[in-house]
């Protein structure tokens, strides 16, 4: 049995990081140890925590780092792998609930799949039978997305080879993070996993979804949904995904689907939502980080093991029936 580190990162978590931890303590998996990076929580949610560790008798596995500043999911947990001393590292939200069988399923897979780097969980929205995520994938507009979002928890009982995992309950083989680098902190929050699936798929490992390994999810819970805060981080790590990951070839390849999926940004947060000041915000600090992401741009670029066709095949083409059901229907309705 390989040791997993399970990295949970807390933020102002006192109504749900219980539920979280105990959700650990019915693992079937034995061999995993606890790392909980606190982001300088402004509620008592560390007097919680300890005192779950302890009555939940996980103590003895548990490691906690308390920080003094807030450093986004992102930052949380590239302090938290400095800490894990597993072969494989988990990631896990504080507002996710997992299956007792979560762990069990993803190491054997793991173990099973040396060309993988990641697997990928079955998420469903909290108290539901709703799919917040059937693993990740990376449209032809060059944005990442959640695959399944908002369909039936019935689909997707296939294992299968996906472009990525989210990072609110993911398993990632840390043989691979010592070679591609784990989170970028610059990120802060949003789509950090979607950099991470980028760097990954160019690097030539591979992503395994595992409908087995399920998880609950209160989604949003901490940032809140369409908040001004979700919102930023959404159009402004867009931007810097593509500038780190997409090569001026892949880019003129889907060239149409990009304009496409800009205006459709577009449209959605400022005609629909009404925040032209901050999307305009996001854009300018897009520009103002434009030469640090170059220089990571031009490092990773010089990784990929992988041809462009390869990665363009990999993509979900914009006119997919289905997915392209389900933008529309976020436009209209979401």
């Amino acid at each position: 049995m390989e040791m997993v580190s399970v990295i949970i990162v807390n933020y102002n978590g006192r109504e749900y990081i219980q539920r979280c931890l105990e959700s650990m303590s019915r693992q079937k998996y034995d061999k995993f140890e606890i790392v909980i990076v606190d982001n300088s929580s402004q509620d008592d949610s560390l007097v919680v925590i300890k005192n779950s560790l302890t009555g939940l008798r996980l103590d003895k596995r548990a490691k906690i780092i308390e920080l003094d500043r807030n450093l986004g999911f992102a930052g949380g947990n590239l302090k938290g792998l400095l800490y894990a001393a597993g072969r494989y590292i988990a990631t896990l939200n504080n507002d996710a609930e997992a299956h007792e069988g979560w762990l069990t399923s993803l190491v054997k897979v793991m173990d099973c799949n040396p060309d993988a780097g990641l697997c990928a969980s079955k998420i469903l929205q909290y108290n539901s039978n709703i799919i917040d995520s059937a693993g990740d994938g990376f449209s032809k507009s060059l944005q990442g997305f959640k695959r399944g979002d908002g369909e039936s928890s019935d689909k997707y009982s296939k294992r299968e080879y996906v472009f990525g995992a989210c990072a609110c309950a993911a398993l990632y083989r840390k043989k691979m993070l010592e070679e591609i680098g784990f989170f970028d902190d610059d990120f802060f929050l949003i789509h950090e996993d979607t950099d991470m699936n980028l760097r990954a798929q160019l690097t030539g490992w591979r992503v395994l979804y595992v409908p087995e390994a399920i998880v609950y999810h209160k989604v949003r819970s901490s940032i809140g949904y369409m908040s001004d805060t979700a919102i930023y981080y959404t159009i402004r790590n867009r931007d810097l995904v593509r500038i780190k990951n997409i090569s001026i070839n892949v880019l003129i390849r889907c060239f149409p689907e990009f304009v496409i999926g800009i205006f459709a940004e577009f449209v959605y947060f400022v005609l629909k939502y009404k925040k032209l000041k901050l999307y305009i915000y996001a854009k300018k600090d897009v520009i103002k980080m434009l030469p640090y992401m170059m220089k990571k741009r031009s490092l990773n670029l010089k990784q990929q093991k992988v041809a462009n066709s390869y990665l363009i095949n990999t993509m979900t083409p914009l006119w997919k029936r289905d997915f392209l059901k389900s933008k529309l229907k976020k436009i209209l309705y979401g």
